[in-house]
């Protein structure tokens, strides 16, 4: 199982961040000339961690009809973001090709930085059907000494709505990935049913493992409409629209796959384009406020994930946040 996470904190991270890119660009089926582009940008993402940040997590992120490459850190951040986007300059002072490289070599890219906090760097590849009526991105790190993460998310649409999971395995390593997998699995097999209903399903797939917290939320765009449901300590967030205060979405204490837990059951909300939900598993502390971050909510859901995650990861447990939007495909 494939780690597709990277702490760069050194110039020798450099060529691993670029090989784990590319590996996964592979896997994912992108032609030749795209692996090409996204090797390219992993190696400038990651130099920019080395040189500008001294420390920093770069992740490639598989995702619904894209690929992602997240570069975060709580470096000096950048106050002039579109002077940096110019060819030639380098925020240490030396030549360099700066993020205008890595905006050309991507489909799509995005950043946010606040001068003295840090900064979060996207560039996508777009690798199929997108979402429709979603935006969905994802920020991920594996806990230190292991290959595989406990933390996994997916997003599968189906008929008018996208189911979007998390789910943290208990403990970390190969045993947590695969209640987590398996939590997963479930998902892609019964989109269609409610997140409660999906999480009952849980229950049977998950006995065989240590078992997992995990958060289901449902959201069909067309009607205005989130379902949620949870168990264990998944946090989760809803924002109607950027500004307005949020919603803390509670799931039932217990544990997935584990006899005698109590059942979940739905909430509902309206959803609108401009909504905006957040989960987090606890390897990402859950003190802070987006009222912090000034205009964070109108970027991509991945620079809102991989935000959070760089700047409140605990760095000693498996860590992943999923953000959701509307407005996608």
């Amino acid at each position: 199982m494939i780690r597709t996470d990277l702490v760069v904190s050194e110039d020798g991270h450099v060529g691993r961040a670029r090989r784990l890119a590319a590996a996964v660009a592979q896997q994912q089926g992108l032609p030749m000339a795209q692996v090409h582009r996204v090797a390219l940008a992993a190696t400038e993402l990651a130099t920019n961690l080395t040189k500008h940040a001294g420390r920093g997590v770069f992740s490639v992120v598989p995702g619904p009809g894209q690929l992602d490459l997240l570069a975060v850190d709580k470096g000096p951040g950048v106050a002039r973001m579109e002077t940096s986007m110019r060819d030639g300059y380098s925020t240490t002072g030396t030549m360099g090709a700066g993020l205008g490289s890595i905006r050309r070599a991507a489909d799509f890219f995005d950043a946010y930085s606040l001068p003295g906090r840090g900064t979060a760097v996207l560039a996508r590849w777009r690798n199929g059907e997108p979402l429709s009526g979603v935006r969905v991105g994802a920020a991920r790190l594996t806990a230190a000494g292991e290959t595989a993460c406990g933390d996994m998310w997916t997003a599968v649409p189906s008929g008018a709505s996208v189911a979007v999971a998390l789910s943290d395995g208990l403990g970390h390593g190969e045993a947590a990935a695969k209640a987590s997998g398996a939590a997963i699995e479930t998902v892609a097999a019964h989109a269609s049913l409610g997140p409660a209903r999906i999480l009952d399903a849980m229950q049977q797939s998950l006995a065989r493992t240590r078992g997992a917290t995990v958060a289901v939320a449902s959201v069909a765009p067309a009607s205005g409409r989130l379902r949620f449901a949870g168990i264990g300590n998944i946090a989760t967030r809803r924002y109607p629209e950027p500004g307005a205060p949020v919603q803390r979405l509670l799931s039932r204490p217990g544990i997935v796959g584990v006899a005698g837990t109590n059942r979940a059951a739905d909430s509902t909300d309206s959803w609108s384009p401009r909504s905006w939900l957040v989960l987090q598993t606890d390897g990402v502390s859950d003190r802070w406020s987006a009222d912090d971050w000034p205009g964070l909510l109108r970027h991509d859901p991945a620079i809102v994930a991989g935000w959070i995650l760089g700047q409140h990861g605990r760095g000693r447990d498996d860590a992943c946040v999923v953000a959701v939007t509307g407005g996608g495909g």
